[in-house]
C-alpha cells in the first residue's frame, strides 16, 4: 500500500521549498550586489589613476569611493534612459557630493552688494523686427579669435572673476585685434574684501578691471587658486577698457542674443546638479532651474545643432576635462536654460 501524506506534511514540504528558493534568491542577490560593488571599486581605482587622486587614509578613501559610486550610478542611469539631449560622464568632480561641489566650484553672488550708484543697469535691448533680423543666426567668438584658452578656477569660488576677465579679453580682442590672456588672480586679489574665494560680484570685478587701467597678462600675475595681497603693478594699456554695464534681461533671450552677437558677455546661471557631471550635448535644466543663480559663466556664442535644437555656447572655467573641452551648450529658446537670460554684464570701450 502506498504511504499516505497528510496535508500538514505537504504544507511543511512547501514551506521548506519556499525557504530554499528564497535563500537561493537572496544568495544570488548578495552575490550580484557584491559583484557590482567590486566593479564600482575597480572603476574608482581606474578613475583615481586617471586624475591622480590620492586620499589621506583608508577611511577617507572608503568614503570617497561611496560618493563616487553614487555619482557613477546616477550618470549611468541618466545615460541609459536616453531621454535627454545631453550626456553625463565621470570627470574630476566625481568623488564630490553635489553640496561639496557647490561650495568649492561656484561663487556667483546675484545680490547687488557690489554695486554703486553709477552702476545702474542699462535698459534691456529693445530691438525692432528689422534689427533682430539683422542679428546673425549663429555666432562663435572662438572662431573670431576673441576667446582665450579654457582656464580652471580650481577649488576657489572665483567664477565671478573668470567671467569678468573672459568678457574683457573678448572685448579687447574685438577692439584691438590682440587676444591677451589676462590675470584672474589680479582681479581676485584686488577687487575688494567682499569678493573672495567664497564668492563675489561680476560688476565689482569689471569695475576694478576698468579702474586698473588694464589687467596684467596672466603670465605676469599667475593664478594661485586663493586670494592674496593686491600687488602694486603698472597699468597694461594694451588691455584697458572703459566702464562696465549690466542689463536686467528678465528672461529676454532675444536681448541676450543681441548682446552676444556684439561681444562675449558674462552671465549668472544656476548650476543645476547635473552641471557637475555634464559631458556633451545641449543641456536642458529642470523646470525650476534658474531660481537660485550661483555661478558665473561667459556667453561666447549661440547657434543650433543638427536637429535644430538651439543653444547658448558657454565658456566655463573648470578645465578642459569638463564638458565639451571646457564648454557647455545650454538650451536656448524653450526654457530650461537655468536663468541664462536673467542678467548680463560686460565691459565697454567708453570712458564713462
Amino acid at each position: 500500500m502506498a504511504p499516505i501524506h497528510s496535508n500538514s506534511s505537504r504544507r511543511h514540504d512547501g514551506t521548506l521549498l519556499a525557504l530554499l528558493l528564497a535563500l537561493v534568491a537572496a544568495t544570488a542577490f548578495v552575490g550580484a550586489a557584491a559583484a557590482r560593488g567590486d566593479a564600482l571599486a575597480a572603476r574608482h581605482e581606474r578613475w583615481m589613476a586617471k586624475y591622480g587622486r590620492a586620499y589621506t587614509d583608508a577611511a577617507e578613501k572608503l568614503h570617497r569611493q561611496e560618493v563616487f559610486a553614487a555619482n557613477a550610478r546616477h550618470v549611468d542611469a541618466v545615460n541609459r534612459a536616453g531621454n535627454r539631449t545631453y550626456t553625463l560622464g565621470l570627470n574630476q568632480f566625481s568623488d564630490l557630493t553635489n553640496e561639496e561641489f557647490v561650495e568649492k566650484h561656484l561663487g556667483y553672488r546675484h545680490q547687488p552688494g557690489g554695486l554703486r550708484p553709477e552702476d545702474t543697469p542699462v535698459a534691456a535691448v529693445n530691438m525692432s523686427k528689422a534689427q533682430f533680423q539683422s542679428t546673425p543666426d549663429s555666432m562663435d567668438w572662438r572662431a573670431q579669435g576673441a576667446v582665450t584658452q579654457v582656464k580652471n578656477q580650481a577649488s576657489c569660488g572665483s567664477c565671478w572673476a573668470f567671467a569678468a576677465v573672459a568678457a574683457t579679453e573678448g572685448l579687447v580682442q574685438i577692439a584691438t585685434g590682440n587676444l591677451i590672456s589676462m590675470s584672474e588672480q589680479q582681479v581676485l586679489d584686488c577687487t575688494g574684501d567682499t569678493s573672495t574665494c567664497k564668492g563675489g560680484s561680476v560688476i565689482a570685478a569689471l569695475r576694478y578691471v576698468a579702474a586698473s587701467g588694464g589687467l596684467q597678462p596672466e603670465a605676469a600675475y599667475a593664478y594661485t587658486g586663493q586670494r592674496g595681497a593686491c600687488r602694486s603693478v603698472m597699468p597694461n594699456s594694451a588691455a584697458s577698457v572703459g566702464a562696465p554695464r549690466w542689463v536686467g534681461l528678465n528672461g529676454d533671450e532675444d536681448a541676450l542674443r543681441e548682446l552676444a552677437a556684439s561681444q562675449p558677455v558674462a552671465v549668472g546661471v544656476e548650476a543645476d546638479p547635473d552641471f557637475q557631471h555634464y559631458m556633451s550635448g545641449v543641456f536642458v535644466g529642470s523646470s525650476s532651474c534658474g531660481q537660485n543663480l550661483n555661478h558665473a559663466v561667459t556667453v561666447v556664442g549661440y547657434g543650433a545643432d543638427g536637429g535644430g535644437q538651439e543653444y547658448w555656447l558657454v565658456k566655463n572655467q573648470w578645465g578642459t576635462g569638463w564638458g565639451e573641452g571646457g564648454y557647455m551648450r545650454l538650451t536656448r529658446g524653450n526654457g530650461g536654460n537655468c536663468g541664462m537670460a536673467t542678467v548680463a554684464y560686460y565691459p565697454t570701450m567708453n570712458s564713462s
